[in-house]
This record gives structure tokens, C-alpha cells and sequence, in this order.
């Protein structure tokens, strides 16, 4: 496997983890949302990864965000008359986001970007020093 393809592994994994973190922190902001375009609350999403071939070996395999899809999981009934879209039982229908969940999630995808970052840095350093021994 060449420098090149270590790179592109890398930053594979660089852009998968940005999208998980994009979708966590759009779970996040819409965890208080009760009415959406689409009609009820908001849906939380998740990022389904799947591996790509990102080089000319068969070893170079990345990742990538395959489909952001809405896990199951029901809305949660919280008892509020005065809300604005509280039902007639005086019910409003909020978000099934897990705020814990999501910064565990954003955390864990902070520290996966990072690894692939220094990966792609040690990748980029090994080809310098390669070509510093050939001069």
C-alpha cells in the first residue's frame, strides 16, 4: 500500500466522522423542536457507514456515510396545555433525541477525527522523509 492510499484512507475517515458529528449536532439543536416543514417533531438521524475503495490496492478500503436514516423510537408525550402544539389531551409530542447519547456520539467522532488526522500527518511526514533520503 502506497503513501497515497494511506492518505486517502485517512481522509476518508476524516470526512466520515464530520458528517457523524454534522448529524449529531443537528440532533442536538433540534432536540427541543416540536413542529417541523414535514408536520410532528423532529426525527433524530443516524449515519450508516459503509467501506469504499479509495486506492489502487485491494487493502486500501476507507469509509463512507451510506444513508442518514431516522432509528425507531417514538415521539415522547410530555404534559403541557399551554404549549402551542399541545393535542387535545393537552399533550406535546417531543423529539426522541437522547441528548447524552448525541455528545457521547460527537465526542467519540471528535477523537476518531483526530486519530485520522494524525494518521494523514504521519502518512504525509513519512513521504517527506522519504524524499529527504533520495536527495
Amino acid at each position: 500500500m502506497s503513501v497515497f492510499d494511506t492518505l486517502r484512507i485517512a481522509s476518508s475517515g476524516l470526512t466520515a466522522q464530520r458528517l457523524r458529528m454534522d448529524i449529531a449536532a443537528s440532533n442536538l439543536a433540534n432536540a427541543q423542536t416540536t413542529r417541523t416543514v414535514a408536520g410532528g417533531p423532529y426525527r433524530a438521524e443516524r449515519v450508516v457507514f459503509g467501506p469504499v475503495q479509495v486506492g489502487s490496492s485491494p487493502s486500501a478500503t476507507g469509509v463512507r456515510g451510506m444513508a442518514i436514516v431516522a432509528p425507531g423510537g417514538g415521539d415522547v408525550r410530555v404534559f403541557d396545555p399551554t404549549h402551542p402544539d399541545a393535542d387535545a389531551q393537552g399533550y406535546v409530542a417531543y423529539p426522541n433525541v437522547d441528548v447524552a447519547a448525541e455528545l457521547t456520539d460527537i465526542m467519540g467522532a471528535a477523537r476518531a477525527y483526530q486519530v485520522n488526522a494524525t494518521v494523514a500527518a504521519a502518512a504525509k511526514q513519512t513521504a517527506l522523509d522519504a524524499l529527504e533520503i533520495g536527495r
